[in-house]
């Protein structure tokens, strides 16, 4: 079942989320099972909302890529996470927009 996630790091700088990015890999490797992704930071606090194709897709990039990621740039910042079953997830098309 597809989910959307909304995630929050606290306290996590562009430049953070930058070099995590890069060190990621995203977008030359999308992750498997991810279908949307949008980013913004509300004051000092990153905030996204994802679409994946099941809560397993999710749970493996975060174990997979982007834990290790951070553990490798020293950020040491638990997500605060928010998951819900989708009724829909519409993506008519491909846009990266930095």
């Amino acid at each position: 079942m597809a989910i959307a996630a909304h995630v929050v790091l606290r306290g996590i700088s562009k430049e953070q989320y930058d070099q995590v990015r890069t060190e990621v890999g995203w977008p030359e490797r999308p992750p498997d099972g991810g279908i949307s992704y949008v980013a913004w930071w509300e004051g000092e606090d990153w905030h996204s909302v994802g679409a994946w194709e099941s809560e397993a897709a999710f749970e493996a990039f975060g174990q997979d890529r982007l834990g290790p990621a951070m553990a490798k740039l020293g950020i040491d910042v638990s997500g605060e996470r928010t998951l819900h079953p989708a009724h829909e997830v519409y993506a008519p098309c491909s846009v990266t927009l930095t």
